[in-house]
This record gives C-alpha cells, structure tokens and sequence, in this order.
C-alpha cells in the first residue's frame, strides 16, 4: 500500500444492500472462517440505538452457523428485549466500553488461538507488516484478568484498562477488537489475528523480529483505513454471500 495520496479510480461494488442485522451476521462468519473463534465461545456487540441499547450475538450459536434472524437486541443491563435466543452473561465485557466510548460502536470478542497463546505469555502482537499500521498507539495489554465480566462494576473495571485501545489482549483469556462500524472491526480483527499469527511464529523460530519504524505507520494506518477497508469488506462479503447465502436470511 503506497504511503502517498493514491486512491482507486473504481471499488469494485459489494452489489447488494445490507442491512445492519445482515452485516453483523456477515461478520460472524467472516471471522469464524479465519478461526477468530473457539469453538460456540466468544461474543460481539453493535451499539443499536441512542438508548444504549445493544445488537449481540445469540447465546449458543457458533460464528459458523449464525444467520441475521439470530442476532438478539439487548439493553445495556444485559436483558433480552427482542429475539429468539439468550445472550452471554458475559454481555458485560461490551456494555462498559460502549458506555465509555463513542468511538467504540462495534466489540468483538473472542478466543482465537493465536492471540489467545500471547494472552498465555502476556504479550502484545507486534507490528512487523504494514496492515499491523493500522493499530499503532491503540494496542493495550490488560493483564489485571480476575474472571469473567459479569456485572457493572467489572464492565467499568475492564473499559478503564482498554483505554483508547482498539486491540486488545486480555492475559490468560483472549482478545478484544473495536471499530467504528461493522466493516471496520471486522477488517480490524482480520488484522489482528495476522499479526498475532506473525508474532507467535516469530516467537516460535526464535529469530527477532523487525517492526515498522514509528515514523512510516501513521501513513500507512492512513492509507489502510481509506482505501484498503471497503476492498476488503466487499470482497469478502461476496465472497461469503456466495458460498452461504443463508447467512442473509
């Protein structure tokens, strides 16, 4: 991705219209192909409406099988207000970071494996390839892990150690990713689990690493949020589309 003032003369059209149930279904299953996931664990939340109110994931479903009709509206005290299925009582590890940042309109939260093995080393991923630009200044390494979040007062705790952060490795537990909308998380978390996966294996052949020197990646974070997100957002949800159309229903 060059560093100067590029931009496409054309973006290849994702070719359908999304609703934000159908997007957020979309990302489910994005992730869960890359194996941001364990197994039915892991939860993400889209802040809904101006009443705090929030869009999450069912309770029970794997990323692999969630559908847009799953998808459960919750208030910001974790009670159910429409849809078919439960929630996670973990809904609070989202309720306090919505709460405390504007900015934070989409949580995902998961177990992927190789973010999870630096959480087991109380390590951030590096950033060592130029989409990792992406998160310079917003990684954060929350190592204060006393269980799961399930109250208020632990959804404060947990929003006051990720700060301005937008990725996140929770020590012994898993990793967090925040955007400001859909598509951008879910690039994000793409990212992050690429990098995380880059830093293990490093971490694995013992050969240190070389990181980006600070003074190319605010070009580069730039470049990868202007031009890089919508290609890679309409790309993979065709793709996506394609293969599982059932994702949309």
């Amino acid at each position: 991705m060059p560093e100067d003032g590029w931009k496409p003369r054309a973006m290849p059209p994702l070719g359908l219209e999304l609703t934000e149930r159908q997007g957020l279904a979309c990302l489910h299953r994005i992730l869960a192909g890359i194996g941001f996931n364990e197994n039915m664990a892991g939860h993400v939340s889209v802040a809904a409406d101006g009443d705090g109110n929030l869009l999450a994931s069912p309770w029970g479903l794997w990323w692999d099988e969630v559908k847009a009709s799953d998808l459960v509206l919750v208030s910001p005290d974790g009670e159910v207000l429409d849809g078919r299925w439960d929630v996670s009582p973990a809904i609070f590890l989202h309720t306090g970071i919505h709460r405390a940042r504007p900015d934070a309109r989409v949580i995902i939260h998961n177990h992927p494996y190789h973010a999870t093995l630096l959480a087991t080393m109380g390590r951030l991923p590096e950033i060592t390839h130029q989409a990792a630009c992406m998160f310079d200044g917003a990684l954060a390494l929350v190592d204060e892990y006393a269980g799961q979040v399930l109250d208020a007062d632990a959804a404060s705790s947990l929003a006051e150690h990720v700060g301005n952060a937008d990725g996140v490795i929770l020590v012994n537990h898993g990793a967090i990713v925040i955007g400001a909308s859909v598509e951008e998380a879910t690039y994000r978390a793409v990212t992050f689990d690429r990098m995380c996966r880059l830093t293990a294996d490093a971490l694995t052949a013992g050969i240190p690493t070389n990181e980006i020197a600070p003074e190319h990646r605010g070009a580069l974070k730039d470049a990868f949020r202007t031009h890089a997100l919508d290609a890679y957002w309409n790309g993979a949800v065709r793709t996506l589309v394609g293969e599982q159309p059932d994702v949309l229903d």
